[in-house]
């Protein structure tokens, strides 16, 4: 029998893919539970955003019927488009500036280790 998975993504978020993938890290294969508790009590900034993600998916697979002992199976971070602006520099010359923005995909399976 194959363990069901679920998909989720987070499309164009406001920080770098370099930033984001320090959190995905910290919580690649863990538990749901495990990896909740680590973002709730992380002082980086994209926690917040990568909790939502989980809750969203987390939600999702419930109203699939499918069991809740969840892990992470897979999450990884890419790049997206990235914004140019411009600031003045020396002798007020324009300086480019790259604000760059991240996709995060999120793969959840039943964990069959505790049954």
């Amino acid at each position: 029998m194959e363990n069901k998975k679920i998909v989720g993504k987070l499309n164009n978020l406001r920080m770098p893919p370099r930033k984001v993938s320090l959190v995905v890290d910290m919580v690649r294969g863990k538990s749901v539970n495990t990896a909740k508790m680590d973002l709730k009590f992380s002082n980086k900034r994209a926690a917040k955003p990568l909790l939502k993600l989980i809750n969203s998916v987390e939600s999702d697979a419930e109203g699939k019927n499918i069991k809740l002992p969840l892990i992470i199976k897979q999450i990884f971070v890419g790049k997206s488009a990235t914004l140019k602006r411009f600031r003045a520099g020396s002798r007020g010359s324009p300086r480019r500036i790259l604000k760059r923005t991240s996709n995060i995909t999120l793969i959840l399976e039943e964990d069959k280790r505790k049954l």
